[in-house]
């Protein structure tokens, strides 16, 4: 299936949920659905994954992660880009290896000036420094996790996953349903991460099937 994709000026919560719930995905300020991309010339399918919170219990993995990021100040609250967020979004891109939106506001608003989505940042501070960031989209009953991004200096201590927990723990306090952390893409490495966070509750979309199962 080619790519398709809806430009938005608004989108209610349970119209959120509507399009989560059959593998679409915000990008910018559209939504779209694919079940292939192309990377380095090659094919791959793209699986989109979600998370029951309701059976996602804290693992071993977040246990440690959560010792390990203890002595740092981690905040959830609506979105606001400052020029901290902007500078930590700089730094982070320059330290990968593939292409990301230029900044964290073109990330989220595209050419707009206005958000469709109400989203929702968790920050985490070494004393008064941002060393992590992460937006995520509130619907009804679902949430979707936008991106997570840290200073590199800080990569021992895997921000990038902890952030993650952090908003699904977060959306499970809230009563939230079920959180959708994108896609991962068989073959490809690099999403491999979604894998192993949220086990056993991760389900994947059936684009045949219109239907969810257990991963």
């Amino acid at each position: 299936m080619d790519p398709q994709i809806i430009q938005l000026s608004n989108i209610e919560p349970e119209q959120l949920d509507g399009f989560l719930s059959i593998g679409w995905f915000r990008a910018a300020q559209t939504i779209f659905t694919t079940d292939i991309l192309y990377f380095d010339g090659q094919v791959f399918d793209t699986i989109w994954l979600r998370i029951r919170l309701h059976d996602f219990v804290e693992d071993k993995k977040y246990k440690f992660l959560a010792r390990k990021n203890s002595r740092f100040r981690t905040e959830i609250e609506k979105e606001n880009i400052t020029p901290a967020h902007e500078s930590l979004y700089n730094t982070y891109k320059q330290s990968i290896p593939f292409e990301v939106a230029s900044s964290i506001h073109s990330l989220l608003y595209g050419d707009s000036d206005k958000n469709a989505y109400n989203t929702w940042m968790i920050n985490v501070y070494e004393k008064d420094t941002l060393i992590g960031t992460g937006c995520f989209d509130l619907g009804g009953n679902s949430a979707a996790g936008i991106c997570s991004v840290y200073d590199p200096a800080y990569k021992n201590y895997s921000l990038g996953k902890y952030m993650i927990y952090e908003k699904m723990q977060f959306c499970k306090r809230n009563k939230f349903t079920y959180f959708y952390p994108g896609y991962f893409v068989p073959g490809y490495a690099r999403f491999d991460y979604k894998l192993e966070i949220g086990k056993p509750a991760i389900e994947y979309f059936d684009p045949v099937q219109k239907n969810w199962f257990s991963l």
